[in-house]
């Protein structure tokens, strides 16, 4: 029988609770080591109730202390190279969450760094790990013909997220509550709609398409905020198709929120929504294929990047969230903000992106 990998989480706050630890603690593969969290008493309280060993608020310090062969980062947008670069370095194979980064040159360093020393990184794109994701991959590559254009939007419900400027009010302490400082801080998120928002629908559309973006035109708008609440792009993809992509977050309470991108092909039109795991496939001739995800598997996967990173690195299955190609996707979003100031196209910066043929 195998050994259980044993692994660390670094960054207890909302999204660790929400997502990871209660994965964590539910996986038999996995032997739950230790909580690393600068706020110590977070950093305790979450190693009780979830059975880690050890807790820590220092990550150099959890390195030196345990043995650990994988970790769960979910801090800060911008605290993100240096705790991955740490673990990498230290013989760990890392699953961050999103975005991987908040520069290219950040995100393809650690891509760079990964590969030199043949760890695993993966990036926790939540949409990416929904049952139908590889299959929706696949029709993208195969079925479509010649992609001409993309259209993608994801709206939501943030603007009062990004608002959150006043730690008091923020309830830091409260891992139940997500951490308003966290994301209306620019030196902590990096942005606003476009680094929490974008990155899951330009991470998936990159997935899908196999290409990286050469070129973007952006507008953003921060509504009086310190962080963007709406942007809309116009790029160019490697082979000339054309993209658009929109983010708000102003969706008032009780609307219907959007999560799409429309991959107009010469042979065949797919939209695909990633709220409900599912795609319709538009042929030419007037067929339509409806790929419907399973009503035994939920549609938002939020638990299931800890189990399938265990199997990504135990090698029985293909990382369904590489790192390079969400390094693609932190590269654009980077570019769209330089865009957005100067109010002129932008180069994206441009890295290695080693597709794998699996879905």
């Amino acid at each position: 029988m195998t050994a259980p990998l044993r692994f660390a989480m670094v960054g207890a706050g909302w999204w660790a609770h929400r997502a990871h630890l209660p994965a964590l603690a539910a996986d038999a593969s996995i032997e739950f080591i230790a909580v690393c969290d600068p706020n110590e008493s977070r950093a305790n309280a979450a190693a009780r109730e979830f059975g880690a060993t050890a807790a820590f608020t220092d990550v150099a310090a959890m390195i030196d202390a345990v043995e650990i062969d994988c970790a769960v980062v979910a801090t800060p947008h911008t605290t993100h190279r240096p705790i991955v670069e740490a673990l990498l370095r230290a013989g760990v194979d890392v699953l961050v969450e999103k975005p991987l980064a908040t520069t290219a040159d950040d995100a393809w360093s650690l891509v760079e760094l990964a590969r030199e020393l043949g760890r695993t990184l993966s990036v926790g794109l939540t949409y990416q790990y929904a049952e139908t994701a590889a299959q929706v991959r696949e029709i993208v590559a195969t079925r479509i013909g010649e992609l001409v254009c993309v259209n993608a939007e994801f709206s939501s419900q943030t603007e009062g997220l990004f608002g959150t400027a006043d730690p008091a009010a923020a309830h830091l302490d409260d891992p139940s509550v997500p951490h308003g400082v966290s994301y209306a801080d620019p030196r902590l998120s990096g942005g606003g709609q476009g680094q929490t928002q974008l990155t899951h629908l330009l991470g998936n559309l990159l997935w899908n398409t196999g290409k990286q973006a050469r070129e973007v035109f952006a507008y953003m708008n921060n509504r009086g905020l310190a962080v963007d609440v709406v942007d809309a792009l116009t790029f160019r993809l490697d082979d000339g198709a054309i993209g658009t992509a929109s983010s708000t977050g102003t969706t008032p309470e009780g609307s219907a929120v959007r999560h799409r991108i429309r991959y107009h092909g010469t042979r065949a039109v797919l939209e695909h929504d990633l709220l409900t795991a599912e795609a319709w496939l538009f042929e030419a001739g007037g067929g339509i294929r409806h790929i419907e995800n399973p009503h035994d598997q939920p549609a938002y996967a939020l638990s299931r990047p800890v189990p399938t990173f265990a199997r990504v690195v135990r090698g029985e299955i293909a990382n369904p969230a590489p790192a390079d190609v969400a390094a693609a996707s932190v590269a654009l979003i980077e570019a769209a903000y330089i865009s957005a100031a100067e109010h002129r196209p932008v180069q994206v910066p441009r890295g290695a992106v080693h597709v794998s043929k699996e879905p």
